[in-house]
């Protein structure tokens, strides 16, 4: 895990990973580590060792059997497709797709344009979230930009490249639209059946 991770992320952040593994924390853990590290983690996970994550749940078992009956459906490239995002800068490409770089130093200008590029976590957050939420993929176009606004105005940032106040805004905007302190407009749940803005 430690060697996959080592490829995407900085040598202190890898180093707070290692201890807290060493600790027992893993689900504390999971809650600091950007969603985009934990999708490539498993994403290499299951290509270097098929099929060992099965015994870690109902929801690794579904995975592996549409990965056995549709691999399309799994593949990296359909989810760069639903998921991913424009790389006019990094990739030099409108194509929306998932890149695999580690955190880019912050700073003015171009650079910081790449910084905003590299970020993958928020659409694969915001889709499962959604899901959990019983919304429609398709409304991910609509609640996507609402809740990066949100996430954006929460940042409370100590340094210009503090990774996790974005991981603790991203997650407290989560938390708000989950208890419906979170205002959205025009898309509605499948599980409220409520057709107006959720309050």
């Amino acid at each position: 895990m430690l060697a996959i991770l080592s490829e995407r992320m900085s040598p202190l952040t890898l180093q707070q990973v290692e201890v807290s593994l060493r600790n027992g924390r893993q689900k504390a853990l999971m809650g600091e580590i950007s969603p985009a590290d934990t999708f490539y983690l498993e994403a290499e996970f299951r290509g270097k060792f098929p099929g060992t994550l099965t015994s870690l749940g109902a929801a690794n078992q579904e995975l592996q059997s549409l990965g056995e009956r549709d691999p399309e459906a799994v593949s990296w490239e359909r989810l760069s497709r639903d998921f991913g995002v424009p790389h006019p800068m990094l990739a030099q490409t409108y194509a929306r797709e998932l890149l695999n770089y580690g955190p880019i130093p912050a700073f003015e200008g171009y650079a910081s344009r790449l910084l905003g590029e590299s970020w993958d976590s928020t659409n694969l957050y915001w889709a499962r979230l959604l899901d959990e939420s019983g919304y429609l993929p398709v409304q991910m176009n609509r609640l996507a930009p609402q809740l990066t606004h949100r996430m954006v105005e929460k940042v409370a940032a100590t340094n210009f490249d503090d990774w996790p106040a974005l991981i603790r805004a991203m997650r407290e905007t989560a938390d708000e639209f989950r208890e419906g302190k979170l205002k959205v407009a025009g898309v509605r749940s499948e599980l409220d059946g409520d057709i107006t803005a959720r309050q």
